[in-house]
């Protein structure tokens, strides 16, 4: 059973509630209904957002298993794609509108595993890198690069790792780990910030009620 079947009975299973878009032949793909369709003991956490001495360095998706840690970069090129493990540029070749230059998203997502790695204080060989293009109009027939995929081979890619590395305690502290460095995080989102101003205030106001 491949990623586009759990989906489908993933949708059955929840009488509609998983929000995968399935029609008769499966319907559109996305990076989010890929790995929602994948097993439980996989663990999603998106947008990572993570100190550098620079600043601020931002992971597109982070996957925790027991097979290990899958940091997953997406691209939404389309057109033909050049480029290999090693160059630090890519090239976008678009029919018709010329050609256009980015940077490596090897190199980028190298960045992103080694801050990752200090941060959580796991070693990197625990750490695999996947660079997914989302977008169904592109050629990654020029690409020379064994872990970059088009998103219909993700499902396939991440449950290919069956070496156990992690126990279930393990995987536990390593989310821990991540959402305690990850200033996306609940309580430095803007939600949070401004629920805690207006608990503050409103705090202010009972004791100053309470004076009268």
């Amino acid at each position: 059973m491949d990623y586009r079947d759990r989906m489908f009975m993933k949708n059955i299973e929840t009488q509609g509630e998983y929000n995968a878009k399935v029609s008769g032949d499966y319907g559109e793909y996305s990076i989010s209904s890929v790995m929602h369709s994948l097993p439980d003991y996989y663990h999603i956490l998106n947008d990572v957002l993570l100190k550098t001495k620079k600043g601020t360095t931002q992971i597109d998706h982070v996957i925790v298993s027991p097979f290990g840690i899958f940091v997953i970069e997406t691209k939404n090129h389309k057109g033909m794609i050049f480029g290999d493990c090693f160059g630090k540029v890519w090239t976008q070749v678009l029919r018709g509108k010329g050609r256009y230059t980015f940077y490596s998203p090897v190199k980028q997502n190298e960045g992103h595993i080694r801050c990752l790695s200090r941060s959580i204080k796991i070693p990197t060989n625990c750490i695999m890198g996947i660079i997914v293009f989302t977008n169904e109009e592109v050629n990654l027939g020029n690409v020379n690069c064994p872990f970059c995929y088009r998103i219909q081979g993700l499902y396939d890619v991440i449950l290919s790792f069956q070496n156990i590395i992690f126990s279930e305690r393990q995987v536990d502290k390593i989310i821990d780990r991540i959402d305690k460095v990850n200033i996306s995080g609940y309580k430095n989102s803007k939600k949070h910030v401004e629920y805690v101003k207006g608990f503050k205030e409103r705090a202010e106001m009972r004791k100053r009620m309470r004076g009268y």
